[in-house]
């Protein structure tokens, strides 16, 4: 940790009253992740964060409305400041509220859109070229093989449709997702993605480039592979226009564009959004085995297991189940640590007791590289308390509410739930995120965040695949819990959701009386499709 302070130190030697931001990403890895700058000097390990440090090494860390507990939790006793923002405000007018004008150094391998957005709230950004001593990303395994996918859309048809909406000749992609999605191939050589190290850069009058140093046996036709050395000296060799997306390229590959073009759309984000027939087929049987895993991991629950244990437990089965690859990290959090959105400490010594809660967010990746994802609830025991009840029941009341819904926006679903939930804030209890987001290759993909806040008018169009998680969390005691319950859907033909997981809901945290007889029978509806599931899977067996 000193070593890592006393860089930023001698990188701020020259102007003392400056800061720095710190490296929490990667160019590869869009995450933060665990050995970065920023997790080595806050200890913290969520994946959504930005940190700045002055010559004194005194730190300010920025958490949005989902880690403000962990924040609090995992910068306890290292003098770190937090600021906890609120819901919708941004990382860049919160950074530069914090500088009051002072200088801010920015590494080359952060994102231009970012950097544009701080330049836009006032701050004067100081570039200088990334360093290599420290933050090195531990999580990629290019041992690990890229494989094709086949009964997809070709890479040429692919390429063939974006054609009809760009007029330039070059179309750079940096973003390892829409890589993976042209390309049709995949890896598990990053934890919690099925995308490799590589660049594309697409020229819709000849030949397409990949650029990746790993051997690919099934090279799509219309692709030339070429080892990511190259890039550089290819790019800043070219004198034509060459498309970007704002929301991927790093300043480093930004600054090597003789003639950069930003593109007004994300035209690749939105085609990826639509998921083929067999991309939907495909995340039915993922989910089912999902659903698989869960079912066998609520029959091993019992008192006297830790966290960590039982994290451990749901992911062997996952596996047992076929899944490749963890498609995020999990989150498990018993009782009180379930307030945390994302809690994912995993503490030996927090044991189960009877009448707790087990919060369970999951998913897995399999053989096509799709990301699953489902929260559900438990309870330890048979006996819950009139609240873990009520709190249950709400959420699962804006769950039900939501899907079963005729409104085609996300905008209009995250009203109806919150709607329920408002009330709720009078006992404490606060619904601080999204209502969804989109899923794909990355667990969080177009559409945009299903939300009131942003993207209002914002349809949902058939085979859109997307989650609805609402949740309630009390950080104070005496009820000091959260209720998240998550499914992922797809839109039909006729416009309405379903869903790809049939697991149940738990009934010992259900008090029907608080849910209308409408209500009633949608529950009834799912919780009798999961048993019917679960016989024909007996009589299969």
């Amino acid at each position: 940790m000193e070593d890592v302070k006393k860089y930023y130190k001698k990188l701020l030697d020259s102007n003392k009253e400056a800061y720095a931001l710190l490296k929490s990403a990667d160019e590869y890895f869009s995450s933060h992740y665990i050995g970065s700058p920023l997790n080595i000097l806050t200890g913290f390990s969520g994946t959504t964060a930005e940190a700045i440090i002055n010559y004194k090494g005194e730190i300010t860390i920025f958490v949005d409305p989902r880690y403000h507990q962990q924040a609090d939790l995992e910068t306890k006793g290292k003098n770190i400041e937090v600021v906890k923002m609120g819901f919708g405000e941004s990382f860049s007018n919160s950074i530069a509220k914090k500088l009051g004008g002072r200088e801010l150094f920015v590494n080359s391998s952060v994102g231009l859109l970012f950097c544009e957005k701080l330049k836009d709230a006032g701050v004067k950004i100081i570039p200088y070229e990334d360093f290599c001593e420290f933050g090195q990303n531990k999580n990629i395994n290019l041992k690990s093989k890229i494989f094709s996918l086949n009964g997809l859309k070709s890479t040429q048809d692919k390429i063939l449709e974006l054609k009809k909406h760009v007029n330039e000749r070059y179309y750079l992609i940096t973003s390892l997702d829409e890589t993976a999605y042209i390309t049709n191939l995949r890896s598990f050589q990053m934890v919690e993605t099925s995308t490799f190290k590589s660049k594309l850069l697409i020229d819709f009058e000849g030949e397409s480039i990949l650029f990746c140093d790993e051997k690919i046996e099934k090279l799509p036709q219309t692709l030339v592979q070429m080892p990511l050395c190259k890039f550089r000296e290819i790019i800043k060799n070219i004198d034509e226009k060459i498309l970007f997306n704002k929301s991927s390229i790093t300043l480093e590959d930004f600054n090597l564009l003789k003639n950069p073009l930003a593109a007004r759309v994300n035209y690749i984000a939105k085609l990826a959004s639509i998921k083929e027939k067999a991309e939907i087929e495909h995340l039915k049987s993922a989910f089912f085995r999902l659903d698989c895993a869960l079912k066998s991991f609520k029959g091993k629950i019992k008192a006297g297991l830790s966290e960590y244990e039982l994290k451990e437990i749901f992911e062997d089965e996952l596996l047992k189940y076929g899944a490749k690859a963890t498609s995020f990290k999990t989150i498990l959090a018993i009782g009180d640590n379930s307030c945390s959105i994302h809690y994912s400490n995993y503490d030996k010594n927090k044991i189960l007791k009877d009448g707790d809660l087990i919060l369970l967010d999951c998913g897995g990746y399999y053989e096509m590289g799709l990301a699953t994802d489902i929260t559900r609830v438990f309870l330890c025991g048979t006996k819950a308390t009139k609240k873990q009840k009520e709190i249950y029941s709400a959420t699962l009341k804006a769950f039900l509410n939501c899907y079963y819904s005729k409104e085609s926006s996300g905008s209009a679903l995250d009203k109806i739930a919150r709607k329920i939930l408002k009330p709720y804030e009078k006992q404490g209890f606060y619904f601080p995120h999204s209502l969804g987001h989109g899923i794909g290759i990355p667990v969080h993909q177009a559409p945009p965040i299903i939300s009131s806040y942003k993207d209002k008018k914002f349809p949902l169009y058939k085979n859109m695949t997307h989650t609805i998680e609402p949740g309630l969390y009390c950080e104070n005691e005496p009820h000091k819990f959260g209720i998240r319950l998550e499914n992922s859907v797809y839109v039909t033909a006729r416009g309405k959701r379903e869903s790809f997981s049939h697991f149940e809901f738990e009934e010992k945290l259900i008090d029907r009386e608080l849910l209308t007889k409408k209500e009633q029978k949608w529950l009834d509806l799912w919780q009798n499709k999961w048993a019917e599931i679960c016989e024909r899977d007996i009589k299969e067996q």
